[in-house]
């Protein structure tokens, strides 16, 4: 199990505070190399990695939600865009030839 209290440890032991590249959760190691706060965080990684999946699936279900919001947000800015290309384009062509 991961140590997620630096309380235990030896009071003087040398400590890392480190983020599991799988899940996520902040850990206190006693390696500085160390990647997983624990052996299934690294088992599933091994396992992902020799499948060419590097995404556990709810990261995967969280990139797929901020990429539909992105989308949703930029299409939003292509319709402003768009009624304001016709809005000038509409004063260009009723005065082609503004006042200097």
């Amino acid at each position: 199990m991961p140590k997620l209290n630096r309380s235990e440890f030896k009071y003087n032991a040398k400590v890392f505070e480190k983020t599991c590249l799988w899940c996520g959760a902040v850990y206190f190691a006693s390696r500085s190399t160390a990647k997983y706060c624990s052996s299934t965080c690294r088992g599933y990684a091994n396992q992902a990695k020799n499948a060419e999946e590097i995404v556990p699936y709810e990261e995967t279900d969280k990139m797929i939600s901020a990429l539909l919001s992105e989308n949703s947000y930029l299409k939003g800015q292509l319709q402003r865009y768009t009624i304001e290309n016709e809005k000038l384009r509409e004063l260009v062509t009723h005065n082609p030839n503004p006042s200097k």
